[in-house]
C-alpha cells in the first residue's frame, strides 16, 4: 500500500508536535556532528510566531508530522552581500526546513521542498533563496539534487552558511530539462 502524504498550514494545536519534531531532529543532527540548531534557534517563540504568521507548513502521513518548512519573503540582512543571479520579480525564501528524526531517509525533505517550489510558483514568484549549514550534507545534497545553485556564503550566528537559489521561471525550467 502506498504512503499517503498531506501538506497543510500548521495550526496552533500543532505546536507541541512541531516542538517535538524540531527537538528530535536537532538531537539527531547533534549525534551526527551537525550543530546547526540549538535551544536558541529555532525555539518555541520562533515556531509559534511562524504559525501565527501562517508561514509554517507541515508534511504529514498517517503517523503524524513528517516535516516542516517556513515560506515567506524574509531575507537575512547578510543576503545583500550574496551574488544572487535572479533579481526581478518576487523572491521567496525557505526557512527552517526540518524532517522528523523518524521520517528521515524517506524522501520527506524532497517532498516538502517540492511543495515550496509549487507554492511559490503558484503565487508568481520568480526565484527561491535559502541558506544551508555546511556540515548539513544531506540538506546541501538535497538542494543540489533539486536544481538549486550555490551563490555564495554568509556569516550567521553559527558560522558560515552556504546560500542557494533556484529560478521558478517555467521557461528556464524547460530549458534546463533539454
Amino acid at each position: 500500500m502506498e504512503q499517503s502524504w498531506n501538506v497543510r498550514k500548521a495550526q496552533m494545536e500543532d505546536l507541541p508536535n512541531l516542538f517535538n519534531l524540531y527537538l528530535g531532529s536537532i538531537e539527531l543532527m547533534r549525534l551526527k556532528g551537525i550543530d546547526q540548531w540549538d535551544d536558541v534557534y529555532p525555539n518555541e517563540q520562533v515556531l509559534t510566531q511562524d504559525v501565527m504568521n501562517q508561514e509554517l507548513y507541515v508534511l504529514e502521513d498517517e503517523d503524524g508530522l513528517a516535516a516542516a518548512i517556513v515560506l515567506n519573503e524574509e531575507q537575512e540582512p547578510q543576503y545583500r552581500y550574496v551574488d544572487w543571479k535572479y533579481h526581478a520579480g518576487k523572491i521567496g525564501v525557505v526557512h527552517r526546513l526540518c524532517v522528523d528524526a523518524g521520517h528521515q531517509g524517506k524522501g520527506c525533505g524532497k517532498k516538502i521542498a517540492r511543495f515550496a517550489e509549487k507554492y511559490f510558483r503558484g503565487q508568481d514568484y520568480n526565484a527561491i533563496r535559502l541558506d544551508a549549514f555546511p556540515k548539513n550534507e544531506p540538506a546541501i545534497q538535497l538542494y543540489y539534487t533539486l536544481g538549486y545553485e550555490h551563490c555564495g556564503r554568509i556569516l550567521l550566528r553559527k558560522g558560515v552558511f552556504h546560500c542557494f537559489e533556484k529560478s521558478l521561471s517555467v521557461e528556464l525550467q524547460e530549458e534546463q530539462m533539454l
